[in-house]
């Protein structure tokens, strides 16, 4: 699934999204742009025998990040689907296509993922898909002895 509007190399950056980050007005896609944007999804082999994922379940991910990327197409994005063992040999594909270039992704909520893509050289923006920002939260978190969500909860609503 990958349009043909443009050479892959004249673009100047990737943008990797998530299947669970499908959504053109958040994350990394915020403020995308078509003429210099090459937009990647990665189904990785790992993610879909690597977790127990119900098959429906698995179905409507692999669908959903298919049918986005026809979305991105309609609207002028270039757009690869890769299919790969992981997600890194999945960028690292991408990446020889297009000659290096960067990759952007919305900061992972797992910090193992982070921690694997910031040593693959991969580039965060920051992920606005959740009401309080990483800051936010870790502003807080460094004036608590203990983390009780309630009490996250609470401040979050004294300054709302």
């Amino acid at each position: 699934m990958t349009s043909t509007f443009r050479a892959i190399s004249s673009f100047t950056r990737i943008l990797l999204i998530p299947f669970d980050h499908l959504n053109a007005d958040r994350g990394v896609l915020k403020n995308a742009d078509p003429a210099n944007d090459l937009v990647l999804l990665v189904q990785s082999e790992r993610m879909v025998t690597g977790r127990p994922f119900h098959k429906e379940r698995l179905f409507f991910l692999i669908s959903s990040a298919r049918h986005f990327a026809l979305e991105l197409e309609k609207v002028g994005f270039t757009v690869l689907f890769i299919e790969a063992e992981t997600t890194i040999a999945g960028i690292t594909g991408a990446r020889e296509a297009a000659g290096g270039l960067p990759v952007l992704y919305a900061e992972p909520s797992s910090f193992r993922q982070q921690s694997q893509l910031a040593k693959f050289g991969v580039e965060f923006v920051e992920n606005d898909f959740f009401l309080t920002p990483r800051g936010l939260f870790k502003e807080w978190a460094g004036s608590q002895e203990s983390f009780v969500m309630e009490n996250f909860y609470r401040a979050q609503k004294s300054t709302s």
